[in-house]
């Protein structure tokens, strides 16, 4: 069978998973069309002309993460945690309707490559910028016990949103541990003397080429520094910003996006690709083209 794919976005035309994507069809001999759908205004509208013709699943990047969640019948126990998805998988069709699943991939692909990078995540404190579906999407998954993460911090212009987040955590993750830490906050009341293990961006700043409102003493102290975008040169602006003020370690989100790419793959082919390899050849073809 030919499977019909797309990543659905705005912007869209950036994105790596096509390629990605394409390279695990071709490892796996699986017949995959996967194409970038530009959706200017509502999402559901690209969605259903995707369906329409033919479509058997697709990625969503910013920033219809919460549109897609409204947009599936069914979803994954990820993707009800995280109240947010960025892979959707037709179904079937029921009494004339399509049935879709939902599920996020987002934390899996982002703590595979924190640990792949060795990232200070046992008894660290992780401040993560932004409270959108990319959090959403993130926070469960870092909130995992294994981890042994001993507080996180979400820091947006308005505290609503991420203590939203963390009271749906608290309510429906039964294993999250008493001695987590979870905390909401305004860029205003950060303190920039604070120390945090780890900074992680999930806001789309890097895309527009600007940088989030941090006192550079934040990331002057930050040992580690990641930033869910990526882009073909193998950096962005914030690493770039975190680095020349001294934070130790910093990475762009190639890592993540691979890995959330190969479980995507999985749900739809029932075949998870090789992370490490990919993650290679992804990184050959940014820095050769």
């Amino acid at each position: 069978m030919q499977y019909k794919l797309a990543v659905i976005g705005c912007p869209v035309e950036h994105s790596l998973s096509p390629k990605i994507h394409r390279h695990f069809a071709a490892v796996h001999g699986h017949d995959v069309k996967y194409d970038p759908l530009l959706a200017p205004h509502v999402f559901a509208q690209t969605a259903d002309e995707f369906f329409d013709e033919g479509g058997f699943g697709c990625n969503v990047t910013v920033p219809y993460k919460l549109n897609a969640y409204e947009y599936v019948t069914e979803l994954t126990p990820r993707a009800q945690l995280a109240r947010s998805v960025n892979t959707i998988k037709l179904i079937c069709e029921k009494d004339g309707k399509r049935q879709f699943l939902g599920d996020n991939t987002d934390g899996y692909g982002l703590v595979y490559d924190l640990q792949r990078l060795n990232a200070p995540l046992k008894d660290g404190h992780v401040l993560i910028l932004g409270a959108g579906g990319s959090c959403r999407g993130i926070v469960p998954c870092l909130a995992d016990p294994a981890l042994g993460l001993k507080a996180i911090t979400i820091v947006n212009r308005s505290s609503v949103k991420g203590r939203e987040i963390i009271d749906f955590l608290r309510a429906n993750r039964q294993d999250l541990s008493p001695d987590l830490q979870l905390e909401s906050i305004r860029y205003d009341n950060l303190d920039p003397f604070r120390d945090y293990n780890m900074i992680i961006n999930t806001t789309s700043l890097s895309m527009e080429n600007k940088l989030p409102p941090l006192h550079k003493d934040l990331t002057a102290n930050c040992p580690f520094v990641y930033d869910l975008f990526y882009n073909r040169e193998g950096d962005t602006i914030f690493t770039r910003s975190c680095r020349a003020s001294g934070a130790a370690s910093c990475h762009d989100g190639l890592g993540m996006l691979v890995g959330q790419a190969a479980l995507a793959y999985e749900l739809w082919t029932g075949v998870r690709p090789d992370i490490e390899k990919t993650l290679n050849y992804m990184r050959n073809y940014l820095i050769n083209g």
